[in-house]
């Protein structure tokens, strides 16, 4: 399962959940990658609290020995126990165990200098019915949905309201005598039970680290294999997800795009399917670009592709004026000049232009609510409208970028898909037109 990445703001871009997002600011994608991960092999090296193993199915699991009174600190990505100097203000963790408790290098609980805090999105099926762990593909975007971090006590001197103990909401509400009830990721059988702890089976969460990276987590458990609790066990596995503010994104090789002309217009197939490198393209001059500056380059570059994310050389992500109108259902052969009225966008620092004109018309129809429109394109989520879940599908627009010394073209893009079926290969075809 994959939830779309959005960074658009909620006003404008209702959403979802689970493939996913972005912009200059925050970008990313939704079509399905192999979750393998890159950097340290693993399963990583644990440490003397902490072990992990690769599962048949390929994803890791942990577990942790959080018995002491101690937190145990781990670097999800490298899969390894840390002991952070400060941990408040460290980039060497991500999460940490305490007994039942789970607390995020972000908001309350840290404050790491790349700014990019921990945080979670935490989403539950049916009480009783397992969550698809299985299925998650990628990260959900932000805005219509909200990753949290850890939060101050409601009073000075009460503790941190754990993000991973707050969400997702309760199917059993606590009681207030007993204690028994759901607290985000466990049950708790009450106080006249034991107080015993339990994983929620239809819980489930993606996780943002300190490097921008995401991960789907499940909590499995909280006893050993001899039944001694306070060792909390999870699965997990690196998916598709969003950018951050700090994360920006590299430039890509020259050899990732091709311009055909055939009569007065342009057919451009890219490869867009890095998750780092965004694709830079000058439509003047008809050629991929490769800037050594892009945000500070005015005049080397109209657009750059990454995934399904589209960025103009002007507003959040450039120094150059580029802007475009939005044409829902408008007519290809007949657009031949600028329409009186015509509203014209350019990236702002949430939200990307092309992904958030034209408004939305569809979505939230399926479960999970990650399916709709997302600017330029329809992604299916888990609905099959005739092309299979988590699919992607060009909306009927025809955009009209306004470049660099008054030219203006009209865009329209074709397919997100290659030849072979790959995602993130998308054809787009452009042509000049009257100012």
């Amino acid at each position: 399962m994959e939830f779309p990445l959005t960074s658009a703001r909620p006003a404008r871009l209702l959403l979802a959940a689970l493939p996913l997002v972005l912009l200059s600011a925050c970008a990313g994608d939704i079509s399905p990658r192999d979750g393998s991960g890159g950097g340290a092999a693993l399963p990583g090296p644990g440490g003397a609290q902490a072990a992990f193993a690769k599962h048949a199915s390929g994803y890791y699991q942990g577990t942790i020995d959080a018995t002491g009174t101690d937190w145990v600190y781990l670097d999800l990505d490298t899969q390894t126990q840390v002991t952070p100097a400060n941990p408040t203000a460290s980039e060497e963790w991500d999460l940490a165990f305490r007994g039942r408790e789970i607390k995020l290098n972000g908001g309350a609980s840290g404050a790491p200098p790349s700014g990019n805090l921990v945080a979670v999105y935490g989403e539950k099926t049916a009480d009783g019915t397992p969550y698809p762990f299985e299925q998650v593909q990628a990260a959900p975007r932000e805005g219509p949905i909200e990753y949290v971090s850890d939060q101050s006590g409601l009073l000075p001197g009460l503790p941190a309201r754990l993000a991973m103990s707050r969400v997702p909401a309760a199917d059993q509400s606590p009681n207030l005598l007993t204690g028994a009830g759901d607290y985000g990721w466990y049950r708790d059988s009450g106080r006249l039970d034991g107080s015993q702890i339990s994983a929620r089976i239809n819980v489930g969460y993606v996780l943002r680290t300190v490097e921008c990276r995401h991960y789907k987590l499940r909590m499995t458990g909280h006893t050993d294999a001899t039944g001694t609790p306070g060792h909390p066990r999870f699965d997990v596995q690196e998916i598709s997800g969003p950018g951050c503010a700090s994360s920006g994104g590299g430039v890509a090789p020259l050899g990732r795009a091709t311009f055909e002309r055939g009569g007065s217009s342009t057919t451009v197939k890219l490869d867009a399917a890095d998750e780092g490198d965004w694709v830079y393209l000058d439509l003047a001059g008809g050629q991929q670009t490769a800037p050594t500056a892009p945000r500070t380059d005015a005049s080397g570059w109209d657009l750059a592709w990454r995934r399904t994310d589209i960025q103009v050389n002007g507003g959040s992500s450039g120094a150059g004026r580029i802007e475009i109108h939005a044409g829902l259902r408008d007519d290809w052969n007949a657009r031949n000049s600028v329409p009186a009225g015509a509203d014209w966008h350019t990236d702002e620092t949430d939200a990307l232009a092309f992904v958030t004109y034209p408004p939305r018309e569809i979505g939230g129809e399926c479960a999970f609510n990650a399916d709709g429109d997302y600017g330029w394109y329809y992604y299916s989520g888990f609905c099959n409208k005739g092309n299979g879940n988590h699919h992607i599908s060009p909306r009927d627009v025809v955009y009209l970028v306004r470049g660099r010394n008054g030219l203006i073209w009209k865009l329209r893009i074709l397919t997100y898909y290659g030849d072979g079926g790959a995602a993130a290969q998308p054809t787009f075809e452009y042509a000049p037109i009257t100012p």
